[in-house]
């Protein structure tokens, strides 16, 4: 996993990019997650200053050089504005297994982004950094989510009481989701 992420990888859909998050990116980034139909399902809460995008930039840009977390900037190739991210944090190197995150503008729902973005990244850690497993944690009623999950082959792997504090949403319930390397087809190296 070290090796994959010497350098930060771009990846390329057909109808996105996938590239590092820049500091001149955080006016999009404000723009997404201080929509409160955006933020209603996410661990934090709605951004209310422009300082909280440039903040979270400079976290997964530390994160990515502490080899933490790598978040990708979702771009439309026809465009160069940020539309979204998505990414893995949680590195557990020992046992091949990571996290995934993801949000997306308003403006883009329902367009089938977001899957196409995932599917990119799962096939990267399934292939280049040779995870075993990927979950994700959904907070109950986020059927967007979990229909994009499972539509990606992600199992409900059962509801966590009271996982995790997400800001003022103080402690919440959380459906963990997860697939594995042979589900999603890639062969385990020996």
């Amino acid at each position: 996993m070290q090796r994959e992420l010497q350098t930060f990888p771009e990846l390329e859909t057909n109808r996105l990019l996938l590239r590092r998050i820049i500091s001149g990116d955080a006016n999009a980034l404000f723009k997404t997650l201080s929509d409160p139909e955006v933020t209603e399902f996410y661990d934090e809460d709605a951004f209310v200053d422009i300082s909280q995008a440039s903040d979270q930039i400079a976290a997964w840009e530390n994160g990515f050089t502490d080899k933490r977390c790598i978040r990708w900037g979702i771009i439309r190739n026809d465009e160069d504005e940020l539309i979204g991210s998505c990414g893995y944090y949680g590195f557990h190197s020992w046992n091949n297994r990571a996290s995934i995150g993801y949000e997306l503008a308003r403006t883009s729902w329902r367009q089938g982004i977001m899957t196409e973005a995932l599917d990119a990244i799962i096939n990267f850690g399934f292939s280049r950094l040779e995870l075993n497993r990927i979950d994700a944690l959904v907070m109950p009623g986020n059927t967007a989510s979990t229909n994009l999950l499972e539509k990606l082959g992600f199992r409900n792997e059962g509801l966590l009481k009271e996982y995790e504090r997400w800001g003022s949403k103080g402690f919440v319930d959380l459906w963990m989701y997860a697939v594995l390397r042979k589900d999603w087809g890639i062969e385990i190296s020996s």
